[in-house]
C-alpha cells in the first residue's frame, strides 16, 4: 500500500484527535479572542495552505462586523509594503503542515517586527519555527503527512479552521456539524471508495472542480491533488463562473466534479446540464440522496447541517479518485516529480 493511501485512509482517526485537541484548547482560544477583539483577519499560507486560506477568508468574512483576506506567503514576502495597512491591527492566522516553509517564516518574522498584528498558527510538525513565533499555537502531530502531497493534513487543517471559527463566534451549530462530519468520516470513505475507484477507470486527461462559498479553497486543493498525485491537469472555478470562458476547454476527456450547494437547484442544475453536453464524465457531490442531477456518479451525504462542514467529506472525493487514477496509469503517488514536502529558500 502506498504511503499516500495509508494517510488518506487514516484521516478519520486523525480528525477525531484534532477535534479533541481543539476542545482541550478551547478556553485558551476563547481567551485569545477576548483579549484581541478586533475582527480583522488575514489568512496566510503557501501552496495547499494558501488554498485553504481562501476557504478561511470565506468562512470568516461571512460573520458580522468581520473583515478577512487571504494572502499568499510569497506574495507578502516580495510585496510587504503593499499589505502594511491590511496587516496592521489584524489577527494573522496561518495554516501550515510543517511550520517550516521559508516564505511563511520570513513573512511572519517581518509582520512581528513592523506591525502590531497577533498571530495564530495551526501546524503539525512538533517544535516547528512557526509555532514559536505565534501568539496562539495549535499543533496536531498525528495529522502530519510524511508524503510529499498533503491529504490527511489538508483535511485536518480545514476542520481546525472551522472549529476555531465556531469558537470565535460561539457557533454551536457549526461545531456540531463538524463533529458529525468527523463521526461519519470512516463510514463515508468505506461506502464511496468503490464508486470513486470506478470514476478513476473512466478515460479522462484533465479535471475541473466546481464549487462556491466556503468550499472554494478546499475545492481548489482538490483540483491540485490531481496535478500532484496523478500528474493530470486539475483546475478549480466557481461553479457558474465556469461558463464565462473556461468551459470552452471542457471535452469528452474532462472529468468535472461539482460540489452542489443545498437550498438552490435551478442555477446549479442548469450548469450541470450544460457541462454534460460536452460528453465528459460528471460527478456530483451533495445532500440529495438520489441522483437528481443525472450525473454519471453521485456522492451523497446526510445529517450534516452546515455547508461549510461538507468540505471534510468533499476533499476525500478528489483524493481517492486521484490516488486510484495515479496507480492505474503507472504514476507513483508518493513520488511526484520535482516536489518537496515544504520549501526552503536560501
Amino acid at each position: 500500500m502506498y504511503l499516500t493511501e495509508q494517510e488518506i485512509m487514516a484521516t478519520g482517526d486523525a480528525l477525531g484527535k484534532t477535534y479533541h485537541q481543539i476542545l482541550a484548547q478551547e478556553e485558551e482560544v476563547k481567551e485569545f479572542f477576548r483579549a484581541n477583539r478586533q475582527r480583522k483577519f488575514v489568512f496566510m499560507g503557501c501552496g495547499s495552505s494558501y488554498m485553504l486560506s481562501k476557504s478561511c477568508e470565506r468562512m470568516f468574512v461571512s460573520r458580522p462586523n468581520t473583515s478577512a483576506v487571504a494572502i499568499a506567503g510569497g506574495d507578502y514576502l516580495v510585496n510587504p509594503g503593499t499589505y502594511s495597512n491590511t496587516i496592521n491591527g489584524s489577527i494573522v492566522m496561518v495554516l501550515s503542515r510543517s511550520g517550516m516553509t521559508t516564505e511563511i517564516i520570513r513573512a511572519i518574522e517581518h509582520i512581528k517586527r513592523v506591525s502590531n498584528a497577533k498571530v495564530i498558527s495551526v501546524t503539525m510538525k512538533e517544535k516547528n519555527e512557526l509555532a514559536k513565533l505565534s501568539d496562539l499555537s495549535i499543533v496536531l502531530p498525528w495529522a502530519y503527512d510524511s508524503s510529499v502531497c498533503q491529504t490527511r493534513s489538508v483535511t485536518n487543517l480545514y476542520a481546525s479552521a472551522l472549529l476555531i471559527n465556531a469558537t470565535c463566534y460561539d457557533d454551536q451549530e457549526l461545531r456540531a456539524a463538524v463533529k458529525e462530519s468527523i463521526d461519519q468520516n470512516k463510514k463515508h470513505m468505506d461506502r464511496y471508495r468503490p464508486l470513486l475507484e470506478d470514476v478513476a477507470k473512466r478515460d479522462f486527461s484533465d479535471v475541473v472542480v466546481l464549487a462556491d462559498g466556503v468550499l472554494c479553497g478546499i475545492a481548489e486543493e482538490g483540483a491540485l491533488v490531481f496535478t500532484e498525485v496523478a500528474l493530470i491537469s486539475g483546475k478549480y472555478f466557481n461553479m457558474l463562473d465556469y461558463r464565462h470562458g473556461p468551459k470552452v476547454l471542457n471535452s469528452s476527456k474532462t472529468l468535472t466534479i461539482f460540489a452542489v450547494q443545498p437550498n438552490e437547484s435551478s442555477y446549479q442544475q442548469s450548469m450541470i446540464a450544460d457541462v454534460k453536453k460536452h460528453g465528459g464524465t460528471v460527478v456530483t457531490f451533495g445532500s440529495e440522496k438520489s441522483n437528481q442531477y443525472n450525473s454519471d456518479f453521485h456522492v451523497s451525504i446526510s445529517g450534516i447541517s452546515r455547508f461549510e462542514a461538507y468540505g471534510i467529506p468533499f476533499i476525500y472525493t478528489m483524493q481517492m479518485i486521484a490516488l486510484t487514477k495515479a496507480i492505474r496509469i503507472g504514476v507513483n503517488p508518493d513520488m511526484p516529480t520535482g516536489l518537496d514536502a515544504y520549501i526552503t529558500l536560501k
